[in-house]
């Protein structure tokens, strides 16, 4: 409930920086219950990817990936501003002991494009939710785009970044491997006409002393030298889906075929336990990533109290438990009430003769108990300490212990 209110604060705070040119959307609404959104259209998922599309590949795959993930990007943003005074190796370090998603970790380093995905929650929301919903048409949408960029002749001037072509496909990546720079561009310039005037594209407002022209359409902020795990996820632009690899010792350069060809690759698979509870709005993605079977993320137990919530499976598995112990133990009251009826006499006879049994047995386990304490007794001291002590009790135990005659007699 926490995290419901945590949303909904933080798209109503934002939603002034979100702005298009046309009228902006209606802001999304998050709730525990199910809500059903249409399919986006190619118009709307245009409009959406339009301020990242000309990203390369390796950071657009963290982002695509993060932003399935709402809450813990406005977690590592907050965490990041709480800890701006340290050195970018030293955040490197912290970031990894942390319980978030490897592509949240990855965007740690690049501060402006994870304030951009928390400050503009709703759109987030809305990019996550596109991504899970239809992988494939996501990635076919990135493509329409880039096409339409180098028709309008703006790729060939992206000078940080290296343009190739595979296939049908355009594939942007950094000239100095693993070095990242980001650009920022104006999204109604950039692509030339725009195909879609009721969608115009999504606009950012640079930051201050950021400029660009018809000339010069990139600029481009500092450098990012990777130093930390990034390598690890890439475009399969063949198949239209992301790969990933394991994420540790990533960072070094690995080039894209390395990644996506790679014997130990895999699809990435959206892993439910990072959603930590946020809904998804449409009923087919829901049905696939069951909500009900989130539990409390370590990260994120100071938000619910320290309150672990119980899957179903563990509440019929404790119903059941619960339901077999009392089943055993009406059966063993059941068991001891007829052991009692069997003991009891049916006669004076056999009272007596049950009454004689019972002191002869009493009397031999007596005497059983007697022998075993005296030969415990009678063991030798471990410590010379206790010397006195053994000798005193095995004179006293004497002293007590019945004669044969006496015994006899009896």
């Amino acid at each position: 409930m926490k995290n419901l209110i945590l949303i909904l604060g933080l798209i109503t705070m934002t939603s002034a920086g979100f702005s298009t040119v046309a009228a902006q959307e209606p802001p999304l609404s998050i709730s525990q219950g199910e809500q059903e959104s249409p399919v986006l259209s190619d118009a709307e998922l245009a409009q959406m990817l339009a301020p990242i599309a000309l990203y390369p590949d390796s950071l657009l795959t963290h982002i695509l990936i993060a932003s399935t993930y709402p809450i813990e990007v406005v977690e590592a943003h907050r965490w990041l501003k709480k800890n701006d005074h340290l050195s970018a190796k030293k955040l490197a370090k912290l970031v990894e002991k942390l319980e978030w998603d490897e592509s949240v970790k990855a965007l740690i380093a690049f501060e402006r494009v994870l304030s951009r995905l928390s400050e503009n929650l709703t759109w987030t929301l809305q990019l996550g939710d596109a991504f899970l919903q239809d992988e494939e048409r996501l990635l076919d949408s990135i493509q329409t785009l880039r096409r339409q960029a180098k028709r309008a002749g703006n790729l060939d001037k992206m000078n940080n970044m290296e343009v190739s072509y595979e296939d049908d496909s355009i594939v942007i990546e950094p000239v100095e491997k693993e070095i990242v720079y980001v650009p920022y561009y104006d999204t109604r310039m950039v692509y030339g006409t725009w195909h879609w005037a009721s969608y115009p594209p999504v606009y950012w407002t640079p930051h201050h002393g950021v400029h660009v022209s018809y000339y010069h359409p990139f600029h481009w902020h500092s450098g990012i030298h990777i130093s930390f795990n990034y390598f690890f996820s890439a475009f399969h632009w063949h198949n239209r889906h992301v790969v990933v690899v394991k994420p540790h010792r990533s960072h070094h350069y690995r080039t894209r075929h390395s990644i996506s060809r790679g014997g130990y690759s895999k699809r990435w698979v959206h892993q439910v336990n990072h959603r930590r509870g946020v809904a998804y709005r449409n009923k087919h993605v829901s049905n696939k990533y069951r909500s009900d079977r989130v539990r409390v993320h370590k990260a994120n137990k100071h938000l619910h109290g320290g309150v672990k919530v119980k899957s179903t499976h563990n509440r019929v598995k404790h119903k059941l438990a619960t339901k077999h112990q009392v089943a055993h133990k009406k059966a063993s009251v059941k068991a001891h009430t007829k052991h009692k009826a069997i003991k009891q006499p049916k006669s004076q006879k056999h009272y007596q003769q049950h009454k004689k049994q019972h002191k002869k047995q009493h009397q031999e386990q007596h005497k059983m108990q007697r022998n075993k304490q005296y030969k415990t007794e009678s063991k030798p001291p471990k410590s010379s300490t206790h010397k006195k002590q053994h000798q005193a009790r095995v004179k006293h135990t004497a002293k007590h212990k019945p004669s044969k005659r006496h015994s006899k007699e009896r």
